[in-house]
């Protein structure tokens, strides 16, 4: 019987291996505190894991043998059969793709396979539903990178690795950021998340063409860690085959011996073993059961074992100049406890990634990758708390109890809120999905992951999230009381044992009536976090959209419910009244439903009609276009803009000078922000000058200003309504007026990167909360009025580009090239895929010349080629 890693090395699952100089106290203290307070005695052995991979890599046939080896399931389900568990919605189970992020829990090692639970979020590879990635990426604490063993690193690949490195994800800190180290500040004072440790698994070694050692290559080539570093793939592992001649089992070298996968060589274990999956001796439901064999002294393949055992001592040496290197220096092997605990920290601090095989189809190498995530990736005490932002809340000093809490709270152990140690409920709201039946109301049952603290159903919880601090309105948050707590089974849901969800648990909250994803979870009446918010979970923006056209009235009605609740769940859905539209959808009322793409909105449509029973007509779709002005452009400028108008009898004044520039984008959603003729989208912001916040009355300035290092002349304002200190009614009416006025240009398409600075700010009644409404029109009026004056060279709109990845045969290549230049694409290059009789192209192209592109593709290339589309930014819009 196979004996898990990480049985012969049970100490090292239980200590701590600190990654920055702020959490080194926890190498003393973790197990020390783990196990004298029983709400933490569970950590060191929990795993909070995503599995990621591109389209069609075997990612969730990987996590469906995953429950079968931890006798979750008693068979594994089928993607092809659509009796996956984690694949539990129709869409997913008839397309044959992971659309919905999945969650469910087992246990892994010891005689009882539990000595380890693992927390498993399944997610989709399709670049149309990576608002499922981004809101995976912030609750876990490392994750297994599935790559197809033919393919090696595709364009999904590429574009989930950069998700765990959580570029671009970064939290704004126009609020303070407490006492916890999650990151590096970057220069533009946005905290960097550290990236998410990770193993990785090359699948698909049984197919025709795999090359484990190419595959891994490709890791080292096209993934690059934050610091622009490679990832630093490391095999942990030498693959075996079965020789077709002579039916002996040996190494898979590159250009060696073709032929069956049947096992591989642990290089960790000392002394290595040799571990073969036999299909003729089949055990539990069909399952090929294990032959596990040490190598020894005149064994034929142990000279083999031995030159990849000194390349991964090796690999280590870079990374580490502990015990490790100085076993490389002297040419000796290290034990085996040494040589884990050196993958795992360099796991664990992002400075490798170990790689192991297997062939998820036929059930072979899944126990292996079990054991590498209790071994190498971290415990929620082996990660930095997350940032927490925070106000002193309502513009008023804390509060003497909140004082006595806070310094009673951080005098003890010393850890910061979100600490799984620390006491004070933080959790946060990731995902949100509506299940008839469950929790009353419209169904809604809500994923959490609960970072420090204890949740339990019947406790009365608030929701905050970034806007409500920044808009001063943390005080009038929303209160509500869970009824009950269900642990993570796939679609499926069993109420969680006693009703409790410890400090690093995920777990899900039905009875929760208005929390949306993001939305952070604190105890009601806590003065620990009274007005402290995590950082919420980005939502990339719309490229695509269709027109719904209900039938009749009572379909009208429905079709609003269902769209509120899906918008509910998926935060990248957009949608709008059709009226007055001038965005290429025709007027005449009408809604407009945007999403990231083809397939995500042909989804959410088939979701209406099938699941929420809408009889509705569905337009053809059409790309979101946007506008902007060009960086050069500046409007208006200190000359006050006069409004006036009588309403009801009374007369209504106000006057504001502003100030509209155009911004060019940075970080967040391209890729290729610093390519000539492209522009990343930038949210609108809000900046006051001085004299502004000074007749708004709004206290920026005094001892906590200069403590905070603020001297410039201006307040940016974040673009949802606010800055800290914002609660008076004139300054929310002038930043909702401008809002307002903001969200379309002259020519009728969403605005974008467009900066607003507030000069003045003057009525003839002076300041008071009965200006509100005069100050929001004038606000309005002075917008309109700067963008209608604006030339046509001073407002461009913006399409969608997308990078276009076609994987062909060399025989249909020419046919492939030359549709692509038709279509107004650029190719940047055409590469061969690990010399077989297949080319790959890569692109740039206007969504809108590839919108039914599949069918186009089979076509040209006999049914044979297949592509995927990523959004990389937008570019002023051509006429083909």
């Amino acid at each position: 019987m196979f004996t898990p890693i990480q049985r012969s090395t049970r100490s090292l699952l239980l200590s701590s291996i600190s990654r920055s100089t702020s959490l080194s106290k926890l190498r003393t203290y973790t197990l020390r505190f783990a196990h004298s307070y029983p709400s933490t005695s569970h950590l060191p052995t929990l795993r909070n894991v995503g599995v990621f991979a591109h389209v069609d890599a075997g990612k969730t046939t990987i996590t469906e043998n995953f429950l079968d080896v931890s006798d979750v399931v008693v068979n594994p389900g089928m993607v092809d059969s659509g009796t996956t568990v984690t694949d539990f919605l129709p869409a997913e189970r008839e397309r044959g793709i992971t659309i919905q992020s999945a969650c469910i829990s087992l246990g892994w090692g010891g005689a009882n396979k539990n000595d380890t639970k693992i927390n498993l979020i399944d997610t989709p590879g399709h670049v149309d539903f990576s608002v499922e990635i981004s809101r995976s990426v912030a609750v876990l604490d490392g994750a297994v990178l599935v790559v197809d063993g033919v393919e090696g690193v595709q364009a999904q690949t590429e574009t989930v690795w950069t998700a765990m490195q959580r570029l671009g994800v970064a939290g704004n800190l126009l609020l303070d950021v407490g006492d916890n180290d999650n990151g590096e500040i970057s220069d533009d004072g946005n905290v960097l998340p550290s990236p998410l440790p990770c193993i990785s698994c090359i699948n698909k070694l049984d197919r025709v063409g795999a090359d484990f050692y190419n595959a891994v290559d490709t890791l080292n080539k096209k993934l690059k860690r934050q610091d622009g570093s490679s990832s630093h793939a490391v095999p942990i592992q030498m693959p075996l085959v079965k020789c077709e001649l002579t039916n002996k089992v040996v190494p898979a070298f590159p250009d060696a011996v073709e032929g069956e996968f049947v096992g591989v060589v642990d290089l960790v274990s000392n002394p290595m073993r040799r571990i073969v999956w036999e299909e003729s001796d089949k055990g539990k439901g069909g399952r090929p059961q294990l032959a596990v064999e040490e190598l020894l002294v005149g064994d034929e393949m142990l000279g083999a074992a031995e030159e990849a055992r000194f390349n991964l001592i090796e690999s280590l040496a870079e990374v580490d100049d502990g015990e490790i290197s100085e076993h490389y220096l002297e040419e000796t092997i290290p034990p085996q406890s040494v040589l884990i605990k050196s993958l795992r920290e360099a796991t664990i601090n992002n400075k490798a990634m170990p790689v192991v095989a297997a062939a998820a189809l036929k059930r072979k190498g899944i126990e292996p990758i079990l054991d590498s995530i209790c071994s190498f990736l971290p415990s929620p005490l082996d990660v930095p708390a997350p940032a927490v932002q925070s106000v002193a809340g309502e513009g008023e000093k804390k509060t003497k109890k909140q004082k006595k809490a806070e310094k009673k709270k951080k005098s003890k152990d010393d850890y910061p809120l979100g600490h799984p140690f620390h006491d004070s409920l933080l959790a946060l709201a990731f995902k949100v999905v509506h299940v008839k039946g469950r929790g009353g109301g419209d169904g809604r049952v809500v994923f959490a992951r609960v970072f420090s603290g204890t949740l339990e159903s019947r406790k009365t919880l608030r929701s905050v999230n970034a806007e409500m601090l920044q808009t001063g309105q943390a005080g009038k948050n929303k209160v509500e009381r869970p009824s009950a707590l269900l642990e993570l089974s796939g679609g499926k849901m069993d109420a969680l044992e006693d009703g409790v969800a410890k400090s690093g648990e995920v777990c899900a909250i039905v009875g929760l009536k208005n929390v949306e994803t993001g939305d952070t979870l604190v105890l009601s009446g806590d003065p620990m976090t009274r007005n402290v918010c995590l950082g919420g979970v980005s939502a990339p923006k719309p490229v695509l959209t269709v027109k719904l056209e209900p039938k009749g009235s009572e379909d009208e009605r429905k079709l609003e419910e269902a769209l509120r609740i899906l918008c509910v769940e998926d935060p990248s859905l957009k949608v709008e009244t059709g009226d007055g539209d001038s965005s290429g959808m025709g007027g005449g009322g009408g809604i407009l439903l945007s999403g990231l793409g083809e397939l995500h909105v042909e989804v959410v449509c088939d979701r209406l009609t099938r699941e929420f029973k809408c009889d509705v007509k569905i337009g053809e779709p059409a790309v979101a276009l946007k506008e902007a002005l060009t960086p050069e452009t500046v409007l208006g400028g200190e000359e006050l803009i006069n409004f006036e108008r009588e309403i009801a009898g009374n007369r209504i004044q106000a006057a504001v000078a502003l100030r509209l520039e155009g911004v060019e984008g940075g970080g967040g959603e391209g890729i290729d922000g610093g390519v000539e003729g492209q522009t990343i989208l930038a949210d609108n912001s809000i900046v006051l000058s001085d004299v502004a916040k000074s007749w708004l009355q709004m206290d920026f300035g005094g001892e906590e200003a200069e403590e905070a290092g603020e001297t410039e002349d201006t307040e940016e304002i974040d673009e949802d309504g606010g800055g800290e200190g914002v609660e008076n009614k004139c300054a929310i009416a002038l930043i909702s007026g401008i809002k307002g006025a903001l969200q379309r240009g002259p020519k009728g398409n969403e605005l974008t990167n467009v900066r607003c600075t507030v000069l003045e700010v003057s009525t003839e009644n002076g300041y008071g909360d009965d200006q509100a409404g005069a100050i929001r029109a004038a606000a309005n009026f002075a917008i309109q009025k700067l963008l209608r004056a604006a030339g046509e060279s001073e407002v461009v709109v913006l399409e969608p580009q997308m990078t276009l990845t076609v994987n062909v045969h060399n025989d249909y290549i020419g046919n492939v090239l030359s549709d692509f230049n038709n279509r107004g694409g650029v190719v940047s290059e055409v590469n061969s895929i690990n010399d077989s009789e297949k080319q790959v192209m890569v692109g740039k192209v206007p969504l809108k010349s590839i919108l039914g592109y599949s069918t186009k593709l089979r076509s040209l290339t006999a049914g044979s080629g297949v592509f995927a589309a990523e959004y990389c930014a937008h570019s002023e819009q051509r006429e083909l």
